[in-house]
């Protein structure tokens, strides 16, 4: 590996970051409170990826995003600042928290002006606003790292984010930058880890069952409770090689790289992590994108085949029902918040390596004024998780499926001091800890559904997780 230490010399040079630094300190005294200084650093090389897999991870949060088919991948690790939240008003809290955080933080310029050279805010929320299971994550999130590096299209960087305290020394404050340079310029990516071939996997009787809760939604459908619901199944397996949820990663990176791969971890031994073909909200240069993501159906073994079943996808009356759900939905909500919306014409296929589903792309300008979690909390959860109308549907999940989902269809993601930002959703994905491995999968249920038929697509959801493990 060539030596990083020679190739980016010149950022160890403290002193052109002492003036900067003075600053913090003098204002950090004057106000009485801690300042953050983030300093954002380009560099030569990074590999996101294989320093998640080397770094030390216990007692640290940290959140890992990456998409092949984008050229892009990001890991956050530790935090300068931390909150969990929970309640109907956890999006609005985590709203507060980082506009607090905002105002303590002062920022040296980096002369690419690369969106990701920026603080940002790490954030998770799961499905369920409250949760009382120890085993599940909190259900809102929301950190500021120590540091973040990135990889985007051919540039790479660094963004560091230290604490100045009132009364410490300059000297001090650069000593701590200098360790951190130190670190990255001299990484060497540690030990490679290989995965066992087998993976022994021994599955715990089922909390629920899913045949079940599709007959009740098909009969609460019909009596016009709602007109959507999306009922989930959960499969719990004994960990019995103490595998890490990062381990897969590598796997899932290779096999579905179309996908948006995610790992986060609390800092506790549990790892949810996953490939989602979903992104909730993406956010950049003023530019809001969202996407319908509903109807599945599986792919051909050849063309012909895979041609007829895609076809047959895009003509279906159930499916196509089922989409126009979740677009419809997603083109009302963000009315609600003044922001006027266009969608595709038509859904297209979304074509991944083992399902296919029917894909709409929206897109909207916004004005700064729309904070990106507010427009997240208004968004969520979708019909493609949720159900519709929301209101009724979203309250009967629980009930019908038996378990708590966590961060199963909850959100994932990322935004910036400037308000740029991604939230992926939870789907494709699995939990991870010292004793266990939870997988999860989802399906639409209205009118017309069939038990026989939604779980095959369970099925073929979960066989996703399944063969990388296997």
């Amino acid at each position: 590996m060539q030596d990083q230490s020679v190739i980016n010399s010149q950022f160890i040079e403290l002193s052109k970051y002492e003036s900067f630094l003075s600053d913090c300190l003098i204002h950090a005294n004057e106000e009485g409170q801690s300042k953050i200084a983030s300093i954002a650093l380009p560099f030569n090389y990074l590999a996101p990826l294989a320093i998640l897999q080397s770094v030390d991870l216990n007692n640290h949060l940290h959140f890992y995003s990456e998409r092949s088919a984008d050229d892009t991948a990001l890991l956050a690790f530790g935090s300068v600042r931390s909150a969990t939240f929970s309640g109907n008003r956890r999006f609005d809290l985590a709203k507060a928290f980082s506009e607090k955080i905002k105002s303590q933080i002062k920022v040296f310029s980096c002369l690419r002006g690369h969106k990701l050279e920026r603080p940002h805010f790490f954030s998770t929320f799961t499905f369920e606003d409250k949760l009382d299971d120890p085993d599940e994550f909190a259900p809102a999130t929301i950190f500021l790292p120590q540091w973040h590096v990135f990889s985007d299209s051919g540039q790479y960087g660094i963004v560091l984010n230290l604490e100045v305290v009132p009364s410490t020394t300059l000297n001090s404050i650069l000593a701590s930058l200098g360790q951190a340079f130190e670190y990255f310029l001299n990484i060497d990516y540690g030990q490679v880890k290989t995965q066992e071939d087998q993976v022994l996997l021994e599955e715990r009787l089922s909390v629920s069952s899913f045949e079940e809760a599709v007959k009740t939604a098909l009969f609460e459908i019909e009596k016009e409770h709602y007109r959507k619901i999306v009922l989930a199944e959960k499969r719990i397996f004994e960990n019995r090689s103490g595998l890490s949820g990062i381990d897969i990663l590598d796997r899932l990176k290779e096999q579905f790289s179309a996908c948006h791969l995610f790992s986060f971890s609390d800092g506790s031994d549990k790892v949810f992590v996953g490939a989602s073909p979903e992104i909730l909200l993406d956010v950049k240069n003023n530019i809001l994108t969202t996407q319908a993501i509903a109807g599945s159906s599986s792919r051909g073994k050849k063309a012909v085949e895979d041609a007829k079943l895609g076809s047959s996808l895009l003509t279906s009356d159930k499916n196509l029902r089922e989409h126009n759900l979740v677009k419809d939905s997603l083109l009302r909500r963000l009315g609600r918040l003044g922001i006027k919306a266009e969608a595709d014409a038509h859904p297209r296929l979304l074509v991944l390596s083992n399902v296919q589903h029917l894909q709409t792309k929206i897109e909207a300008r916004i004005n700064r004024s729309a904070h990106f979690l507010e427009i997240a909390s208004e968004l969520f959860p979708t019909p493609a998780v949720g159900g519709q109308p929301r209101e009724k549907a979203v309250p009967r999940i629980n009930a019908l499926e038996g378990f708590n989902r966590g961060l199963y269809s909850g959100l994932l993601g990322w935004f910036s001091d400037t308000g740029e930002g991604k939230m992926v959703v939870g789907i494709r994905s699995a939990q991870f800890s010292k004793d266990r491995i939870q997988i999860y999968a989802g399906a639409g249920i209205v009118s017309g559904s069939k038990p026989i038929v939604e779980q095959k697509e369970i099925l073929l959801k979960q066989e996703a997780m399944l063969g990388i493990l296997r």
